[in-house]
């Protein structure tokens, strides 16, 4: 008789499109189906781990939908020490609001939180402990959020070293695995900037120069992008290439890959990311009710 399998739900980072996966759990509860395990990095770990601890999906939805311009704003304000952008308390206050005291320990469904240890860059699963600063550490975007010790250890963002943490689940009992991919595609990424002039008469200050006659097409949609768009652009292309490569490295049985184009959410409006997690988690159903099948 074949052993029993156990199913691990992988949720991956992405930030406002971390909303798909209230839609992939939608879909799956609809269906009567309960993941064995959950691994969540960065927005993945915040959306598992109110999951796994029974926060219920309808408040996990309601507190995204909910989410504000003004909200945002205020977990957003600046704060010292000067190690983060925010020390993130009203970060830890909506964690806190959806997983109250529970630790990992107690909760239901063997579940990590994918954090990167600052000092050694390498991941660092949390498997015990406080839930909500277990969370508040996977979701330590560097210098937006000051880092989170945890047992001696100076943690940020998960997606910056395993945006894809198959492995963890695996070794967490998973025998099969479904993983949820955000991230954005760096060709998604609308770049724009000030034109570029040529460079002889750049140097003269003559500005016009960028529309000189006889300069190619090629040349003329030359642009300078703002240094943000620069930063911006280098994290999307270093994470989904490291996304990529784990899950050649370690292919989980069903991959779901929501399509944002239409309509990308933000985080003050996330409901098409929603709906984008539960249209594509429909698509996958076949393949996903036969891993549960096979579960007995």
């Amino acid at each position: 008789m074949a052993s029993k399998e156990r199913i691990g739900l992988v949720l991956g980072s992405g930030g406002a499109r971390g909303s798909a996966h209230v839609g992939v759990l939608k879909v799956l509860e609809e269906n009567g189906l309960r993941p064995d395990v959950i691994v969540g990095t960065s927005m993945g770990a915040e959306v598992g781990g109110a999951y796994a601890a029974d926060a219920g999906l309808d408040r996990i939805e309601e507190a995204w939908r909910s989410t504000s311009f003004a909200r945002v704003f205020k977990a957003l304000f600046p704060t010292v020490p000067w190690a983060g952008w925010s020390s993130g308390r009203e970060m830890m206050k909506t964690i806190h609001s959806l997983v109250g005291d529970r630790t990992i320990e107690s909760i239901p469904i063997r579940y990590a939180a994918i954090a990167t240890d600052l000092e050694t860059g390498l991941p660092y699963p949390i498997t015990s402990g406080p839930l909500a600063s277990a969370i508040r550490a996977s979701i330590s975007i560097p210098g937006l959020f000051v880092p989170v010790w945890i047992d001696g250890h100076l943690l940020i963002d998960g997606g910056v070293s395993n945006p894809a943490p198959i492995d963890v689940a695996r070794s967490l009992g998973a025998t099969k695995t479904i993983a949820v991919d955000v991230l954005v595609r760096p060709e998604e990424v609308k770049l724009s900037g000030i034109p570029v002039p040529e460079y002889r008469e750049r140097i003269l200050g003559i500005i016009k120069g960028a529309e000189r006659s006889g300069a190619s097409e090629e040349e003329r949609r030359r642009f300078y992008p703002s240094v943000f768009s620069v930063l911006f652009q280098m994290s999307t292309a270093f994470q989904k290439r490291v996304s990529n490569l784990l899950l050649q490295l370690n292919p989980p049985d069903v991959l779901i890959q929501p399509d944002f184009s239409p309509d990308p959410p933000c985080y003050s409006d996330v409901k098409n990311g929603i709906e984008a997690g539960e249209e594509a988690t429909r698509r996958a159903l076949p393949e996903i009710l036969a891993l549960f099948d096979r579960q007995g």
